[in-house]
């Protein structure tokens, strides 16, 4: 197994996890919401919060997946290896770099609707 492949499982685990992570907070915000403990503004504040760790996420995945993209031509342009496997994980990277970036540029979107609202008057 390569070096490569190893980064890219353990990559994508911490993506995993990570994603997993917010989804709890996410979880206990609902349930601390639907329990009265906090207030729409609070819960409007922590929404724009957690979409801005979910933009930082996303621009570390997509770093990541750039660097193993150089990692994969680099690797191939030393050894001369232009072969099925380098094809196979270029393109998988591609693919994968392409829907991250993608998805960020929705993120970030969505942060923006989310900081405009909050600064409106009655939020």
């Amino acid at each position: 197994m390569s070096l490569i492949t190893v980064a890219g499982m353990l990559g994508g685990l911490a993506v995993f996890l990570l994603a997993r992570r917010g989804q709890k907070t996410a979880e206990r915000l609902l349930a601390d919401q639907r329990a009265g403990l906090i207030g729409p503004r609070e819960v409007a504040r922590a929404k724009v919060q957690q979409k801005e760790r979910s933009l930082r996420l996303g621009k570390g995945i997509c770093a990541f997946l750039g660097l193993l993209l150089l990692a994969v031509l680099g690797r191939a342009a030393v050894t001369g290896e232009w072969g099925g496997t380098t094809l196979y994980y270029a393109v998988l990277v591609v693919v994968l770099l392409l829907v991250s970036a993608f998805t960020l540029r929705r993120v970030a979107a969505d942060v923006t609707e989310a900081k405009s609202k909050l600064d409106q008057p009655g939020h």
